[in-house]
């Protein structure tokens, strides 16, 4: 069902795809598009980049985008089987609760995070996150085990969590990184034993027992396997040859520019805010009715963790607030700093993915009741469910990326073709700002592209300066057309060799190819 809504509601490539699977090729293939900006950069996600790129080798992006989805989705619903049996869901519930939580996806997000409609980095690094908190928060086979192996559970139970947080911290730092600090608000919160009775309802439940031993066996577990994925995200965070001033405003472009609408809570609309409180009442809600039908402590540890994720959206929404410029934002540096992390991304997952499972879990049993021993009313009930959720993700689905109509896209392919089969494998081109996937169907490099924006400090900045350089080009009457002169300081000054436009023309230069939208020059072109 998750492979299936992937790929009914997002059309190949995706958004993130071309950034992730072009990086991945280039980890393998340097002489790929060996002159784009994007590509040399430093990698955040080395892991992805490494396993993913050997197969670059051999299958085109296209099969590997949905090979991709498809085994992502596949590793979703493994760590979402053990999350929803943790939490006293059955198979019908466990499938009932997906289909839910797809239906909400497509009902909008808070800071723009999801986890279906494309395969990157993330999609694996959320199912491990969700198998981690699946074994933290134990099962009801070990509880009724005998002694012996109950024992021997509780002892494997943090080896595995942490086994389970450091491999989602290796493929995703940031994803698995603030799993490993929910958890570790919760356990060490718990730590004292007088908390622990008055959060947790004491301590009869063997397999909720979560000591300090335990956690720091956890932690340097999670450490340990996440190294091949956390050394690399450091080295790109940790820029040394940048002053604090210029490291400050890397910061700043990253994250009141480039992902603002990721990142920077006053630019989340109205309706991101009306939804993410809708969800958190539902939470509320069923969590009040469930735990007074069934107080357990696995119950109660899950909703602390969802109380730790809010904790901290509630952080980066206190450090991000401002109105006006950011400019004028006062302490503007720091500020930035702290919400280059994502600190909206763990808590804009977990609230549909709580909602949907708390859901089930309380209305099930209603319907159970309401419809008795039919056994034909539960399939068909999910089949209708099912496939109303497919459906509206078909017709939600978008051809074309923003900003294109279908014949501009359909255009734009053709012309992306075009360069492919008729210019040279080391050029560098000048692309349109709103180039989408130029990479993925010319297979040539891009002087800068607006999407593909570097993550370290020297590569932000280098990436603004190249926004500035096109902007001299780029004038507000789009109309005004260019100078030979103007290729001609593409080419001396910058290197490129061909310009893609569809807003320009280039005066007494004849374009080398050109349809009904796009039109490529070389910089360096004869009349």
């Amino acid at each position: 069902m998750f492979g299936a809504y992937s790929l009914l509601h997002v059309a190949v490539p995706g958004v993130n795809e071309p950034h992730y699977l072009g990086k991945a090729r280039a980890a393998w293939d340097p002489e790929w598009c060996r002159h784009d900006f994007f590509l040399q950069s430093p990698a955040a996600h080395a892991v992805f980049f490494n396993v993913v790129g050997y197969f670059t080798q051999y299958w085109s992006l296209a099969i590997i985008a949905v090979a991709g989805r498809l085994l992502s989705s596949l590793a979703l619903a493994w760590g979402w089987s053990l999350l929803a049996a943790s939490l006293g869901l059955r198979r019908f519930a466990t499938v009932l609760a997906a289909v839910v939580f797809s239906g909400l996806t497509l009902t909008g997000n808070f800071s723009g995070e999801w986890i279906l409609g494309g395969f990157e980095s993330k999609v694996p690094a959320w199912a491990f996150a969700f198998a981690a908190v699946a074994t933290w928060l134990g099962s009801e086979v070990l509880s009724s085990a005998p002694e012996a192996e109950r024992r021997s559970g509780a002892r494997r139970r943090p080896v595995i969590t942490g086994l389970y947080l450091g491999i989602s911290v290796a493929l995703h730092p940031v994803v698995g990184g603030w799993f490993v600090v929910g958890i570790s608000m919760v356990d060490l919160g718990c730590a004292v034993p007088a908390v622990r009775r008055r959060l947790l309802g004491g301590e009869s439940d063997a397999t909720a027992k979560y000591d300090l031993t335990s956690w720091l066996t956890m932690i340097g577990v999670a450490v340990v396997a996440g190294l091949p994925g956390l050394i690399p995200a450091l080295q790109v965070v940790a820029t040394s040859d940048l002053s604090p001033w210029e490291q400050g405003m890397a910061n700043r472009i990253q994250v009141f520019m480039r992902l603002r609408h990721h990142l920077d809570p006053a630019r989340f609309p109205p309706y991101a805010w009306i939804h993410a409180v809708t969800l958190l009442v539902v939470i509320g809600c069923c969590s009040r009715a469930l735990l007074r039908q069934d107080d357990t402590q696995t119950l109660r540890r899950y909703l602390l963790l969802i109380g730790a994720a809010i904790l901290i959206g509630a952080v980066g929404v206190a450090v991000g607030a401002h109105w006006g410029e950011v400019v004028h934002l006062y302490h503007w540096s720091p500020r930035a700093f702290l919400l280059k992390f994502y600190p909206f991304r763990l808590i804009d997952v977990l609230m549909p993915v709580t909602a949907s499972i708390l859901l089930v879990r309380l209305l099930l049993p209603v319907f159970d009741r309401r419809f008795g021993d039919r056994s034909a009313v539960r399939p068909a009930f999910m089949v209708t469910m099912l496939t109303v959720v497919l459906l509206f993700a078909w017709f939600s689905r978008r051809e074309s990326p923003s900003g294109y109509s279908t014949h501009e896209y359909a255009e734009w392919k053709t012309a992306c073709e075009w360069i492919c089969e008729n210019t040279p494998g080391d050029s560098l081109f000048v692309t349109p700002r709103e180039a989408v996937a130029f990479k993925w169907f010319a297979e040539r490099a891009e002087y800068v592209c607006y999407k593909d924006c570097p993550q370290d400090g020297a590569g932000i900045l280098e990436w603004r300066q190249r926004i500035r350089n096109l902007g001299e080009l780029r004038p507000i009457q789009l109309n005004r057309n260019l100078k030979e002169s103007d290729l001609q300081k593409m080419s001396s000054e910058w290197q490129i060799t061909h310009f893609m436009t569809r807003d320009h023309v280039v005066e007494d230069v004849r374009p080398l190819y050109r349809n009904d939208v796009w039109r490529v020059y070389a910089a360096t072109a004869d009349k």
